[in-house]
């Protein structure tokens, strides 16, 4: 009877060291488990934080970006500035020479830099596209990777027109204005070729024309690369064949002139390139 009763006694310590055993590998299993998971909510977190500091970044820029741009546009409007005429790369809005337009908002350091197509025999006299960025930038490299693009066209006679010139507006500068567009992280087309690279000036000759970023509705432009007579012929017939090419009618030109072959999409105007004679 007493053996009887060890080997039950044995049995039940066996058991409860197994039953302990098994306790300690649970318990490190959810030891293991609950680390994995706090790590991991630790990581997501630090994630969160990185996020909503670089999202709280890009919105001050791009609001010191729309409000830079902004007061150019208000300078453009009623001040003529040359130095911007048919620019590539675009020029300071409303300082002279070299000095870049720029302001210090929100912590962001942001410059704005400007270039005017003029046509002061249309009701569109100005068409002025405004390019956005941080001013560690060139004006070269912000006008291909804007943070802030737009395109905004002034018209510089009262109505009805009556005293329309070829001169510069003084008094009259702005008094309708139009914003054709006005788009953050804008990437404008570009042309890197035309085909051919000559033609007769009486215009007529389709050319191929390859690059990026074109779309249904692009419209192509000829300026004239004596920028002092600010000449912008618009082609016809232009032809969408692909992102990549399109084809369009040379328009008449001018007999000894050459002429920068432009492509203009939403997203903005490709700078000058290859050239038309």
């Amino acid at each position: 009877m007493a053996s009887s009763i060890s080997f039950g006694c044995a049995v039940r310590t066996q058991r409860s060291k197994d039953e302990e055993g098994s306790s300690l590998i649970f318990a490190l299993v959810f030891l293991i488990v609950t680390s994995l998971v706090v790590i991991s909510l630790a990581n997501l977190a630090k994630n969160d934080l990185v996020s909503t500091q670089k999202f709280k970044s890009a919105q001050s820029l791009e609001s010191a970006a729309n409000s830079v741009t902004e007061l150019a546009v208000d300078n453009m409007r009623y001040n003529f500035m040359p130095q911007t005429l048919n620019a590539s790369p675009p020029q300071p809005c409303w300082t002279a020479g070299s000095s870049p337009s720029q302001l210090s908002l929100n912590g962001q350091q942001v410059a704005v830099w400007c270039t005017t197509r003029w046509n002061p025999l249309s009701e569109s006299t100005r068409v002025v596209t405004f390019y956005a960025c941080q001013n560690s930038r060139s004006a070269s490299n912000c006008q291909a990777s804007p943070v802030l693009e737009a395109a905004v066209t002034f018209d510089d006679y009262t109505s009805p027109r009556r005293a329309v010139s070829n001169a510069e507006c003084t008094s009259t500068c702005g008094v309708a204005m139009s914003i054709d567009s006005w788009v953050f992280d804008a990437v404008p087309p570009t042309v890197s070729s035309i085909s051919p690279v000559s033609g007769p000036v009486s215009g007529g000759t389709i050319i191929t024309i390859t690059g990026t970023g074109f779309v249904i509705g692009a419209t192509v432009d000829f300026v004239g690369t004596n920028l002092s007579g600010n000449v912008v012929l618009p082609a016809s017939a232009v032809s969408v064949s692909s992102s990549t090419t399109l084809g369009a009618t040379v328009p008449p030109l001018a007999v000894g002139e050459s002429y920068y072959v432009t492509v203009t999409t939403p997203t903005g105007t490709s700078a000058y390139g290859p050239v038309y004679n």
